[in-house]
């Protein structure tokens, strides 16, 4: 059976469950416009890619946004940072065309670098503006001992700027804006749900038993990261993490996710356990 639940964990205060009702988590599959934030090529395949196969089969709209160029994805010193740049969008349009994504955009931040959170923000409302989700899916930038910048940088912008997107005057300190974005002061429809992937905290849990093959050919696409030599040792540990999510639900294999809304997301000492 197929399912999405939103789930307790074992360690949530019993008195939440009020406030649950107060402030109810939104269905993650009923969502049908969903705008996918990664820091690199590869991370939503990994993180989210037998839900976002579901979520397309479903009928939904999925786009991309990836935060860097991947011009570190190489431990090859004969490698330069474009030759790795190309191959890693290749890959990228490979996968997303398994999965069934309809858009890729590119902000390039350089790999590894020393871009600013803000400057990742600032882009990013530009492209919810543009866009217009009802979820945003992100790495969740709260990971315990998640050590990549990207990713911490990339989870905290994508947060705030689905936090901030519905305030019309976020973001005017941006003169320039992709092209094609939103100005600033254009409102959008509003983010209804924003989703952690790569979570420590998770309290949604999402059957992909029937798209789990999708998933891992998405993977493989990416073959630069993940060549023959190493495979297996990446699909035995993403088929025990998927077959430990899947035990809660009765499942196969599951993904997992911590799934908010804006309004948890500020000032709400309860989030943790929700």
């Amino acid at each position: 059976m197929s399912i999405s639940v939103s789930t307790p964990t074992l360690s949530q205060p019993p008195e939440l469950r009020e406030l649950l009702q107060m402030l109810p988590l939104p269905e993650l599959l009923t969502m049908r416009r969903i705008l996918c934030i990664q820091p690199h090529p590869d991370d939503m395949e990994v993180a989210a890619g037998g839900t976002i196969a579901r979520l397309v089969q479903a009928g939904a709209l999925v786009a991309y946004v990836t935060v860097t160029d991947g011009g570190l994805g190489s431990v090859n010193p004969r490698d330069d940072r474009e030759t790795i740049r190309l191959r890693r969008r290749r890959e990228q349009e490979a996968a997303a065309q398994i999965l069934g994504v309809q858009e890729l955009r590119w902000l390039d931040f350089p790999d590894g670098g020393p871009y600013t959170e803000d400057e990742v923000r600032v882009k990013l409302l530009a492209e919810i503006r543009r866009f217009r989700p009802e979820a945003v899916i992100t790495v969740d930038p709260w990971l315990p001992y998640e050590g990549h910048p990207d990713h911490r940088k990339t989870g905290m912008a994508a947060v705030a700027a689905a936090l901030l997107a519905a305030f019309p005057r976020a973001g005017e300190e941006a003169q320039a804006v992709e092209a094609g974005a939103a100005t600033p002061g254009e409102r959008p429809a509003g983010v209804r749900a924003v989703i952690l992937a790569a979570t420590a905290y998770p309290n949604a849990f999402v059957d992909v038993t029937a798209t789990w093959e999708t998933k891992m050919q998405a993977i493989r696409a990416h073959a630069s990261q993940f060549p023959d030599a190493s495979w297996p040792f990446y699909e035995g540990y993403f088929r025990a993490k998927a077959a430990q999510y899947g035990k809660g639900i009765g499942a196969e294999r599951a993904e997992a996710f911590k799934v908010l809304t804006p309004t948890h997301l500020h000032m709400n000492p309860d989030a943790r356990w929700m």
